[in-house]
């Protein structure tokens, strides 16, 4: 489905309701925060009501601007009393919001728009589109079929959802047109030397200290496996937690050597937090189905159970399967 085809329906949903709740997913990252915010700044344009309920911590994205209120776990079951329709964004199950799928037993209509590859469909109204570098990317397409002019602070959302998503404009998923978008986005006052440093080139001095720590550990497997690893006594050590980890997958993705990069961090409730990049022929988000998560070809995560040791072996069993018989 088009933006095209798809934007009478959306035109449809959104005149047909006063008040909306935006959801992403947990530990939202760039795209998340940049479809929300945009979604949002459209809705209050057309002299709609609109809330985000965002999981997670917001620290690493403050140059995205927040157009509207944020609701909390403790808040949004007290949104829910109200008449709302529902949008999510960038996931299409309730259960990947968090305490946000409270809103699937309340509300009274829903839309979702996602890009990534899903075993069913939640939403009354459902848009996928898999060859899509992000959701702010069909964003962009919809707000133009709708004949929407974006504005400072759309613009600047959406940029900064496909930056993030496309790793800095670098990834495989990248065609000219993108391109083209991100200089239509620049023009319309996007300040892309705060989002870009942002988004890829900001740390905090403990954030830093972190990553020494993950490169410290940093091992090659098969010649082409860059894997690294905190537990919770690593993290400890470090006066740190796993939210000081972010981005970490990234830079390890770097080494030359690498066709993939594995990085894997303790929660707190023993769980453990995998992280996958590839770079040319490995698929990691068929490894990270494997175990009930998900993403893209070239980058995707899942959540196993401990230990450490364990959940690593497993991770690279299944990258092991995709290697060429010579590796």
């Amino acid at each position: 489905m088009t933006a095209a085809e798809f934007a009478p329906v959306f035109k449809t949903f959104v005149e047909a309701h006063d008040r909306f709740i935006l959801c992403g997913h947990i530990r939202p990252d760039g795209d998340s925060i940049g479809s929300c915010t945009a979604m949002a700044g459209y809705l209050t344009s057309l002299g709609k009501t609109a809330e985000i309920y965002y999981e997670g911590d917001l620290t690493h994205y403050e140059m995205i601007p927040q157009p509207v209120g944020r609701l909390d776990p403790l808040t949004v079951s007290d949104a829910c009393r109200k008449p709302f329709a529902w949008i999510l964004l960038d996931c299409a199950q309730p259960s990947r919001t968090g305490q946000g799928q409270i809103c699937a037993e309340h509300c009274s209509e829903s839309i979702c728009i996602d890009h990534h590859v899903n075993m069913g469909e939640y939403a009354d109204h459902n848009w996928i589109d898999p060859e899509a570098t992000s959701v702010s990317e069909m964003l962009y397409r919809l707000f133009k079929a709708c004949g929407y002019p974006l504005g400072q602070q759309e613009a600047t959302s959406v940029f900064a959802g496909i930056a993030f998503d496309t790793g800095g404009f670098r990834h495989s998923s990248m065609t000219p047109e993108i391109y083209t978008i991100a200089g239509e986005l620049a023009a319309a006052g996007v300040a892309i030397t705060d989002v870009m440093n942002g988004l890829f080139h900001t740390k905090t001095m403990k954030e830093q200290k972190v990553l020494g720590a993950i490169l410290r550990k940093a091992r090659l497997y098969r010649g082409c496996i860059v894997v690294s690893e905190m537990d919770q006594a690593d993290l400890k050590q470090a006066g740190a937690t796993s939210d000081d980890c972010e981005g970490a997958v990234a830079v390890i993705a770097e080494t030359k050597e690498a066709e993939a990069a594995v990085f894997l961090r303790e929660l707190t409730n023993g769980q453990i937090r995998v992280n996958m990049r590839s770079k040319k022929y490995i698929d990691v988000a068929e490894v990270g189905r494997a175990f009930g998560g998900g993403g893209h070809v070239r980058a995707a995560g899942c959540t196993l159970e401990g230990p450490m040791l364990m959940a690593k072996q497993q991770i690279l069993n299944e990258l092991y399967r995709q290697l060429p018989e010579e590796s």
